[in-house]
């Protein structure tokens, strides 16, 4: 049996971890795609932006064109001004044909002019159609850092060709690439499609401009992580590529197969939100250009040309987008934006104010309601729209759910970016339902293995209980003595292990009934009694008078607090006394404040371990966890239910003197429930007659040992070894109890219990305790609605069993 255990415990454990392994390879590969899409937006976004700036200067430089040359001051002037502006800019620069610098910028600022590559300048020359062109990383004689040279050609009024380059310095091309790179061990890089490397995040400026030895071929650029070697060690790895939009130059994300699976044991979900934002530059450029490109033929094809790139970059966004000028007025969107809100293609045009959009939009969302109504959807979607900065999200009627963002540019306008979420939103929705049935199922197992290890315990600990009340030499005693020590503390464990998952699982409840406290509290402290006089301590209970005989609460979370709460005082007392403190006192509502504390005289808590006291595993000193043991999770379960009784435990204690553990409850009075005196106990126990009792039980070993409990007891017993058996025996002798098995061949407990429960006469009303293994609060709830009258836990314990037979003479 425990080979069998210990398999199925090693295959469960076996499939958990590939769950978890594949849980976060598959987290890991969204996170990949997702930073090589943003990286390749934000890319994307910087060179347009940079593009723009560059093919600006044809018509911003028209007035550096003098009759007799170049106004080198003036357009250094022009080229500084820009620089100023643009922080992502070292430098800029005029080149003539012959590859000479002519004016550099930071020539103001007393930097020797930049020195870009000849052999790169020449491809230039050889372009049909001027685009845009970037170097491979260079170097800097000025300030020994490496940049990057962005070129566009460009004429003179006299048709020479010159060329505007700028210096983008690589660290700030790796900030676009991957702001936060750091996090999560993803790395991104810049590459040309020869595998000429660029720019990386994190910054690794010794490997800038070497050649990768596997360029990423055209399957690999999809933007869908593959399993393959890392771009920049030799090493398994996730990694996805995108092209950008300027030819020969793409961007990729790679995480390490190592670091992926790392990051999977320690968080199970991911959450990484990309911000899809216009620089200032881009706007900045965009206004330059129409400020100074309006009057110009030639400036209007470069406009036109710069809008036709732009719409291009517009319709490779996967979100809708939407720019507002600083009246409200549409500008641009994308073909996504209309396929977000298809009700708005009739009226989407340039210059059309928000408002109508807003309007269109509540006509279209709402066609059954008032005009009042509508008009109040149109002015809050415009406060949204006008005032607030951030995101919201909104549920269109054909369901889908569409998170926005909007922005304020400097100028007074609105940038509004649409994701379609509704594909995350169910995700999620299923990820929470494989998360639920995934617990649930833990809960299962946890409830098998626990019957499972319970039946066989409750024979040990049953046995050796019945072997330590026989003549026994020192040596066998104290072996006995060891057996039950040890069977108690996997006991204990098996419970703590099931509580904890309850409250993992939000299913540890209560159940509340009447209860007398002061006989609840006794009962454990009875029961704890011997223990404590055993190593030579006092144990008292004290209660102050006027305390409500019967209050709401549940009993058996009770006595499980204050069996940990005293358990622990007689683990960590050698010496003195142990008191258990009943008070209370009358709350505003109407409720009853109790106060249960437990002091002790033992060896007391240092001040910096209180903070970690109630931590599940932890024990507040290491050296007291050797010496004493336990699993450190009877305090953090006790707290988790005294928080479900909307009450706290407190504690005060100090090394060498001792603790004291309070317990406060705020509890509801019960009806007519008179006053308590004070009293050191709950009364001495009236002498009863014995009972004649029926024991259901399959097993031959726990036959033998309840009988002995009830021989122990003082009670007469009948075996009967089936549920079946059980219901004949009632019918043809009286009984005055029934201890019914639950789990048993031909007809179980619970079946035999409702088959009593319909016999005809007094038959039918006689007590039913259950016996079982099997331990959650279910089980429980489960016996009693068959029609049984108590319950007791396997393995049995000699005072519970007695207290549970006690209940039942009690009715």
């Amino acid at each position: 049996m425990a080979a069998l255990l210990v398999a199925l415990v090693a295959g469960v454990t076996t499939w958990l971890l590939l769950s978890l392994r594949e849980e976060a390879l598959r987290e890991a590969r969204d996170a990949v795609e997702r930073q090589v899409a943003g990286a390749e937006a934000a890319l994307n976004r910087s060179l347009l932006g940079l593009d723009l700036l560059l093919a600006g200067h044809d018509s911003t430089l028209q007035p550096v064109w003098t009759p007799t040359g170049l106004d080198e001051g003036r357009a250094r002037q022009l080229l500084y001004a820009t620089v100023r502006q643009n922080l992502s800019l070292r430098d800029m620069a005029l080149v003539d044909d012959q590859g000479r610098v002519r004016v550099s910028a930071q020539a103001l600022d007393g930097r020797p002019p930049m020195q870009p590559p000849s052999d790169w300048l020449g491809g230039l020359r050889q372009q049909a159609v001027p685009q845009l062109r970037v170097s491979e990383p260079v170097q800097t004689f000025a300030t020994a850092e490496r940049v990057l040279y962005l070129a566009r050609p460009l004429s003179d009024p006299r048709g020479q060709r010159w060329f505007i380059v700028a210096e983008w310095p690589v660290a700030v091309a790796a900030s676009i690439l991957g702001p936060n790179a750091e996090e999560g061990g993803i790395s991104l890089t810049l590459e040309r499609d020869d595998g000429l490397l660029m720019a990386v995040a994190p910054p690794q400026d010794a490997l800038l401009g070497s050649q990768l030895a596997r360029p990423l071929g055209a399957l690999q650029t999809g933007g869908v992580a593959q399993d393959v070697r890392a771009r920049l060690q030799d090493e398994p790895a996730l990694v996805a590529a995108r092209p950008l939009l300027y030819q020969g130059l793409l961007v990729s994300a790679g995480l390490p197969r190592a670091v992926a699976l790392q990051e999977g044991e320690l968080t199970r979900r991911l959450v990484v939100a990309v911000a899809a934002l216009f620089s200032l530059a881009l706007l900045g450029a965009a206004v330059a250009t129409d400020r100074y490109l309006r009057g110009l033929a030639r400036a209007r094809a470069e406009t036109q040309r710069t809008k036709d790139s732009l719409e291009r970059a517009l319709a490779a966004m996967g979100d809708g987008f939407l720019l507002c000028d600083a009246q409200d007025r549409v500008v641009v969107w994308n073909q996504r934006y209309e396929d977000l809100f298809p009700w708005l293609k009739p009226v989407l045009a340039p210059g059309v104010d928000f408002e109508r959009l807003a309007l269109t939009g509540a006509l279209a969302l709402m066609p059954d309601a008032s005009q009042a109504d509508q008009q109040g959807w149109v002015q809050m979607r415009l406060a949204v729209h006008r005032q607030r900065e951030g995101g919201y999200e909104q549920e269109l009627p054909d369901g889908r759910v569409i998170h926005a963002v909007e922005r304020r540019t400097p100028e007074g306008g609105v940038v509004s970016v649409f994701r379609d979420i509704t594909r995350n939103e169910r995700e999620l929705a299923r990820a929470k339902q494989a998360a639920e049935a995934a617990n649930e199922a833990k809960s299962r197992f946890l409830a098998a293995m626990s019957h499972e290890i319970r039946t066989p315990l409750n024979a040990v600990l049953g046995m050796n209980s019945l072997l330590l009340n026989t003549p026994l030499t020192d040596e066998q005693r104290r072996c006995a003595e060891l057996i039950h020590g040890s069977g108690q503390t996997l006991l204990a464990l098996i419970n703590d292990i099931l509580d904890l998952s309850k409250v993992e699982a939000g299913h540890l409840t209560l159940e509340l009934t009447d209860i007398d406290l002061v006989r609840t509290v006794d009962e454990v402290a009875s029961l704890l009694r011997l223990r404590a006089q055993a190593k030579g301590l006092v144990l008292d209970l004290e209660v102050t008078p006027g305390l409500p005989a019967r209050l709401r609460g549940d009993a058996s979370r009770l006595r499980q607090v204050l069996f940990n709460l005293l358990g622990n005082a007689l683990k960590f007392t050698e010496q003195g006394r142990i008191s258990v403190e009943l008070a209370h006192q009358p709350l505003p509502d109407g409720r009853c404040q109790v106060s249960i504390a437990v002091r002790d005289t033992g060896i007391g808590i240092a001040p910096e371990l209180l903070p970690r006291l109630f931590t599940r595993f932890m024990q507040g000193d290491s050296g007291a966890a050797r010496r004493y043991g336990g699993s450190g999770l009877g305090l953090a379960i006790s707290r988790e239910i005294v928080h479900l009784m909307g009450g706290r435990i407190d504690v005060q204690s100090a090394p060498g003197v001792g603790s004291c553990f309070t317990v406060l409850l705020p509890l509801q009075r019960a009806a007519d429930a008179p006053e308590t005196p004070a009293a050191g106990a709950a009364g001495a126990a009236v002498p009863r007659p014995p009972l004649r009792i029926l024991v259901a039980e399959d097993n031959a070993v726990n036959q033998i040992l309840i009988q002995a409990m009830l021989d122990q007891l003082g009670h007469e017993c009948t075996l009967v070894a089936d549920g079946m058996a059980a219901l004949r025996q009632v019918q043809l002798e009286p009984y005055d109890l029934v201890l019914m098995d639950v789990q048993m061949p031909l007809m179980d407990g619970e079946s035999a219990t409702r088959a009593i429960r319909s016999l005809p006469g007094p038959l039918s009303r006689i007590p039913i305790v259950a016996m079982t293994a099997n331990a959650m609060v279910e089980d429980r709830a489960s016996h009693l609605a068959a029609g049984m009258d108590d319950h007791v836990s396997k393995p049995l314990d000699l005072g519970l069993l007695a207290a549970a037979i006690e209940r039942t003479r009690r009715g």
